[in-house]
């Protein structure tokens, strides 16, 4: 059924996250009011406290800008939650879509760097409606790379066990009990079912896991992924992207100007009105995604390498 003949009920609450970058947050703003879908739905603004006192100014103007717009109308609500204090971008969207998913149940999360397609609220609304009792589906991505698909592929949208950060969505009952501590990783190192669905779309996944045991690193993203694979959950991805990410330009939290050419994306591929149905599981599909992902043959190498290096070592220490 087409959004705009549903109930306002049906329609997703959606959470942006900004810090300080006010042009940023300007265009992602602008281009998610001109969904059709914009009107009915509630957008929450989550703004994070300045790091030190020569952030304070851009944090400042971000928040400006974010009453200016609540002002317009765009969307049927806009809430916007100043944090006194600097949380970082994990804590920040941790404690912010745990919120607005104990309320909603359910809720779409964008980035404050992603130009989005006027389909992209539509395809998520109607996806989150369709999904909603399919517990082997954890999460919803409007980012898809450029990959290359199958000739005999024609659905609109496929399925991996990689999921998405700058832009995407999920189920409140999805979000429970995720180990953010990662008190029981030595468990997870033990299910090889879910190191192999870690791994199935880049060795980087476990590494990047195993450091934050460690304490390098602090990314929600790799920590929720890790929680969707142990329980054997899918992320539904669109065939072609309804997000360009514009942050990759060293501003923001993990952006790199390298990264830009890699996550460009064409949106006028984007597709209107998509068929929202379950799709089977296409491993040539993960071999794209994987390809992607990789750093070139070498680099591929030592991190296949460190993945069954880290494997082996904390099964060791697992069993002394």
């Amino acid at each position: 059924m087409p959004m705009n003949n549903r109930l306002l009920s049906d329609y997703a609450p959606i959470v942006m996250f900004v810090y300080n970058r006010a042009d940023h947050f300007s265009q992602t703003y602008g281009a998610l009011a001109k969904c059709p879908e914009a009107k009915n739905s509630i957008l929450y603004i989550f703004s994070d406290g300045a790091k030190n006192d020569n952030a304070k100014p851009q944090v400042e103007q971000v928040r400006q800008a974010a009453k200016k717009f609540a002002k317009r109308r765009d969307f049927r609500e806009v809430i916007i939650t100043e944090s006194p204090e600097n949380k970082g971008l994990a804590k920040s969207i941790i404690d912010g879509v745990t919120k607005v998913l104990d309320q909603y149940g359910r809720a779409i999360i964008i980035e404050d760097d992603n130009l989005s397609s006027p389909y992209l609220l539509d395809y998520f609304n109607r996806a989150l409606i369709y999904y909603a009792d399919d517990k082997s589906v954890g999460a919803l991505s409007g980012y898809t790379p450029q990959i290359q698909y199958p000739d005999n592929y024609h659905h609109d949208i496929f399925s991996s066990y990689r999921s998405c950060s700058c832009c995407w969505s999920t189920w409140n009952d999805r979000w429970q009990n995720i180990d953010w501590n990662l008190e029981h990783f030595s468990d997870f190192i033990s299910n090889k079912k879910a190191v192999r669905r870690l791994s199935l779309t880049g060795n980087d996944r476990l590494i990047r896991l195993y450091r934050q045991t460690k304490g390098n690193g602090s990314s929600w993203s790799v920590r929720f992924g890790a929680h969707l694979v142990a329980n054997d959950m899918l992320t539904i991805y669109p065939k072609y992207s309804y997000v360009q990410n514009i942050g990759c330009d060293e501003t923001g939290t993990h952006s790199q100007e390298k990264d830009a050419e890699s996550m460009a994306v064409d949106l006028s591929q984007a597709i209107s009105n998509p068929k929202i149905e379950k799709v089977p599981f296409n491993m040539e599909i993960q071999k794209s995604l994987k390809l992607h992902y990789s750093s070139g043959k070498i680099s591929d190498i030592k991190r296949y390498f460190a993945t069954k290096y880290i494997v082996f070592k904390e099964k060791r220490k697992k069993s002394v």
